[in-house]
């Protein structure tokens, strides 16, 4: 499960990566389309704008006493309206009588400073009423948001003269021509300076036009465009063309919206892509060598091995990675079986000089091994629980190598003091066994084939799963080899009597699994072919 789990972490470590480069270049490229595309939009409304702006500063600088005219609405607020008949006739008279007409803005300036109170508010009506007629004659034939002239000076920042809104259609009489709403102003902005850098570019000197993206009016969403154009000698007042961009920027964002999602199903395509490449070429042909080489562990079988790599078919470093695990598996079986054939040589030695010191009991051992390897077999254990329990029968008894040969070979009756000698046996053989620490489990059936499901057994007492489960498996064939060998005072027992002792003993002396186990070969033995 480990290499499992390492691989799948692999993967998802190599698709997060594939994410999270994708998704980091989707987001710098809509980051830069966004940009561009709204750099080269702004730059086109900047030509427009200025063009429109720099026409328009120049009728109303020729035409409308900038200077004079916003030193006179500072302090007086009776311009807002247009000229009645009688002002119109007043300002012809006086433009005529000191040839206005034609005279510089200077000369004007000089001659409206020199009127009284009414002749100058005549005139403020009257150059209000120009300046409008030009931002409305403009504004009528464009597309812009709004046309307006605002104060920059100090003492007056952010106050509009006037404003131009278009009327709505619905608002207009059938037939009626659209005109510009030139609204007389009063207002004075809620002006603040980080809000308006452009405004406070030009209060610093600046005599070119500025541009910004910010909120008009009292709004705090960004969505004009706005271009400002000082105007007057002393550049106190501004025209400004306002262009609402929202439509625009909601546009490219739509755009840039569609152009990430295309772009995320481009990354998921590529990242199953990916996984299903890493699949068939990576994951697949790694696990399936992670689990040839498990399954040697498990069982030791190079053929097997064998067969689960003929089906890695990739052309890399993993197929020359199945090729090594194939030759060193066959390379591995040959030394184990090695030493599996010297181990089973010197076990075996063992068996047979244990059965020697028996007379009586010769083969004993082997058969014990051969029949706890069936039990294994049956209860479903691995080939190598199965291998296991076939040496641990093999010296099952090598304890009675330190049990006197009398005792071993008395043919007459043990007494209560030599029956207690002979059950020493089981510890003997567990000192001897477990000195060797390669093959622990062989000291196991040793000390504990004795011991008995109800605790009445030897040498220790155990009961229940107390006792190992190899040892319990070695105790019911150790007593069937008993009871169908043949004995110095009787001969092997039928075989309905072997098995009706077993049965009969299932929960006391017997572990029920291996005992219903040893039932069944029995029923299966129908010749009796499992006795000395």
């Amino acid at each position: 499960m480990k290499d499992k789990d390492r691989l799948h972490r692999l993967s998802v470590q190599l698709i997060g990566m594939t994410v999270l480069l994708f998704i980091a270049g989707t987001a710098i490229g809509a980051v830069l389309l966004f940009n561009g595309s709204r750099d080269m939009y702004l730059q086109a409304k900047d030509d427009m704008i200025s063009y429109d702006l720099n026409e328009l500063g120049k009728s109303i600088e020729n035409s409308v006493c900038v200077d004079w005219f916003t030193e006179y609405c500072r302090n007086h607020d009776d311009y807002k309206q247009r000229p009645s008949p009688e002002e119109y006739d007043m300002v012809s008279s006086i433009q005529g009588e000191n040839g206005l007409y034609e005279a510089d803005i200077q000369t004007k300036n000089k001659v409206y400073r020199s009127l009284d109170q009414k002749q100058q508010a005549a005139f403020a009506k009257y150059e209000f009423t120009l300046l409008g007629n030009y931002l409305g004659s403009m504004f009528l034939d464009s597309d812009y948001e709004k046309l307006y002239c605002i104060d920059i000076g100090a003492e007056n920042l952010g106050f509009v003269y006037c404003d131009t809104v278009k009327i709505p259609k619905e608002e207009l009489a059938d037939g009626e021509i659209p005109v510009a709403d030139i609204m007389l102003s009063g207002v004075t902005w809620d002006y603040k300076e980080s809000d308006h850098p452009a405004i406070e570019k030009l209060r610093s000197g600046g005599k070119d036009i500025q541009f910004e993206i910010a909120a008009i009016d009292s709004s705090k969403d960004a969505t004009s465009y706005i271009g400002y154009l000082p105007i007057g000698n002393k550049g106190e007042a501004a025209i400004c063309i306002s262009y609402d961009w929202a439509p625009f920027r909601q546009q490219l964002m739509k755009k840039v919206i569609t152009l990430i999602l295309v772009l995320l199903a481009a990354m998921l395509l590529t990242c199953l892509l990916i996984m299903a490449y890493l699949r068939n070429i990576v994951i697949k042909p790694l696990n399936t060598v992670r689990n040839a080489m498990r399954d040697y562990m498990d069982e030791k079988d190079s053929a097997k091995v064998k067969e689960k790599l003929a089906t890695v078919k990739t052309k890399n470093e993993i197929s020359r990675l199945s090729g090594n695990v194939e030759e060193l598996t066959v390379e591995m079986d040959s030394y184990i079986s090695g030493i599996k054939r010297l181990t089973s040589e010197v076990m075996e030695a063992l068996a047979h000089t244990i059965d020697a010191k028996d007379k009586y009991t010769n083969g004993h051992s082997f058969r014990v091994a051969v029949y706890s390897r069936m039990l294994a077999r049956e209860l479903g254990l691995s080939k190598k629980e199965q291998e296991d329990i076939y040496y641990m029968g093999l010296l099952h008894d090598i304890g009675k190598i330190g049990i006197p040969n009398a005792i071993i070979n008395k043919t007459t009756g043990l007494t209560d003091e030599e029956y207690e000698i002979i059950k020493k046996h089981p510890i003997f053989g567990y000192e001897i066994l477990s000195e060797i620490e390669s093959l622990p489990e062989l000291s196991i059936g040793a000390r504990y084939h004795h011991e008995r499901i109800d605790g009445k057994g030897y040498p220790d007492g155990l009961k229940g799963d107390e006792i190992p489960f190899m040892a319990r498996i070695i105790a019911v064939a150790d007593s069937y080899d008993t009871m169908t060998s043949n004995r110095s005072y009787r001969k092997y027992l039928p075989q309905d009597v072997v098995r009706g002792e077993i049965e009969k003993n299932i929960g006391t002396q017997f572990d029920e699994a291996p005992a219903r186990a040893m039932l069944k070969i029995i029923d299966d033995d129908r010749t009796y072919m499992l006795h000395e």
